[in-house]
């Protein structure tokens, strides 16, 4: 990449972010307009990309370093001397050349920092694209949360009622009455909170854009319920085996390393002496002629005074090998810890969705149909109440774990591998 491709690359990794890592099913939608107020994720993820705080400081580094690259190109300027004495004066016009090729260890050395940057932004971009989804995902579940209690508050009324009806036929105790009643209040109590964390998530989402004009939304689009399906075994390992290399934090850490290998080649050149050349016409008043001079110069170094420097930028490149195999094997286990914590909260997912909760339904059922004929106490009536909502609030919380884990996912490989249902 040279000086004039640094923030066309960048560009291109904004672009390209609509096909990147993050294609859960929703609706293709424009950005969200005051009109609208709803809010999709693919849209959430075009605000962030457009007007997140710091991925608008990339542009200003990609400049410094274009600056940095034009520094490094500058070869050593000529030098004009002169020199006077009572009856001499000499004008030497001199040039300082570069040996040790310390011109082209500079660019090298800039080209590697432009390099670094690129992947660092394309990682700062996916870090910053997951916490928005991350923050969305925090916001669907928390809706989410807030429509079951109010189902479940519908039911405590339905059920207090019930109760009251009993209560004044003789059937039950006061105690009954007022046990519901405390739960119902103890449900208004916590909607009321759960309103207050919607609220303050809106804000939380909303701040990864900072744009006040567009802050304003009331819906979400997405659905928690629509999990994504993995692809199989193979295709996976594939993935993961195949494409280490090119993994954006394995492609970092790799930009690092050539970053200390061109910091060593820089401190090398910079132990070479430079040699000076210069030119010059020397007048004498007193005999009332004029002579060339010719001069040469150089430092006359017996060791290398930058040997120091040396020792210590071979170190770090040392250090910067022994992390590049560090990080692959790093990454290959969480890939693997990932795979396998997301496939495991699938199938618990799977089991509340598909066995429990059938069950803790057919059991509330039964408990209200016996509480009626007086077989159940209100207790136990509430106790199969709370059994049904504590496996709904679970399969939420399982729910936004699987996403959050593919997220993570994908964020590490860079590219998207799953499927919707």
């Amino acid at each position: 990449m040279n000086r004039h491709s640094a923030r066309a690359s960048l560009g291109m990794l904004v672009l390209l972010c609509s096909a990147s890592v993050f294609s859960l099913p929703m609706p293709s939608q424009s950005v969200p307009s005051q009109a609208t107020n709803n809010l999709s994720l693919k849209q959430a993820l075009q605000l962030t990309l457009q007007y997140n705080p710091q991925l608008k400081t990339y542009p200003y580094y990609v400049r410094q370093l274009e600056g940095e690259y034009k520094q490094a190109d500058i070869s050593p300027a000529p030098r004009a001397e002169l020199e006077l004495s009572s009856d001499e004066a000499t004008l030497t016009l001199s040039q300082s050349f570069e040996l040790g090729e310390k011109r082209k260890a500079r660019v090298g050395f800039t080209h590697a920092k432009q390099q670094q940057l690129q992947t660092e932004f394309e990682i700062a971009k996916l870090d910053i694209l997951a916490e928005t989804s991350r923050r969305y995902y925090q916001l669907l579940a928390l809706v989410k949360q807030k429509n079951l209690l109010t189902i479940r508050i519908g039911q405590e009324n339905r059920a207090l009622k019930i109760i009251q009806k009993r209560a004044e036929a003789g059937a039950v105790a006061e105690a009954d009455v007022a046990t519901m009643a405390l739960g119902l209040a103890r449900s208004n109590n916590t909607l009321e909170q759960l309103e207050f964390s919607i609220q303050l998530q809106k804000t939380t989402l909303s701040t990864m854009w900072l744009e006040q004009e567009k802050k304003e939304f009331k819906n979400l689009k997405g659905n928690l319920s629509i999990l994504p399906q993995l692809p199989s075994d193979e295709v996976l390992t594939h993935i993961i085996e195949e494409g280490i290399n090119q993994l954006p934090d394995f492609r970092y850490q790799v930009a690092l390393s050539r970053l200390e290998d061109s910091r060593v080649s820089l401190t090398q050149s910079n132990g070479s002496a430079n040699i000076n050349l210069g030119l010059g016409l020397r007048h004498n008043d007193t005999r009332d002629d004029q002579s060339l001079v010719l001069t040469a110069s150089m430092p006359l170094n017996f060791s290398n005074p930058n040997r120091g420097r040396i020792a210590s930028t071979q170190a770090l490149q040392a250090l910067s090998y022994e992390q590049v195999e560090l990080t692959r094997q790093q990454l290959s286990i969480e890939l693997t810890r990932i795979r396998t914590q997301l496939r495991k909260e699938l199938q618990q997912a799977k089991r509340i969705n598909d066995e429990l909760l059938p069950l803790a339904s057919e059991l509330l059922s039964a408990t209200q149909k016996a509480y009626r004929q007086g077989q159940y106490s209100v207790l136990q009536w509430i106790d199969a109440q709370n059994q049904v909502f504590n496996l709904e609030q679970d399969l939420i919380n399982s729910q936004v774990r699987i996403f959050n884990q593919v997220l993570e996912l994908e964020r590490i490989l860079g590219q998207s591998i799953i499927s919707a249902k």
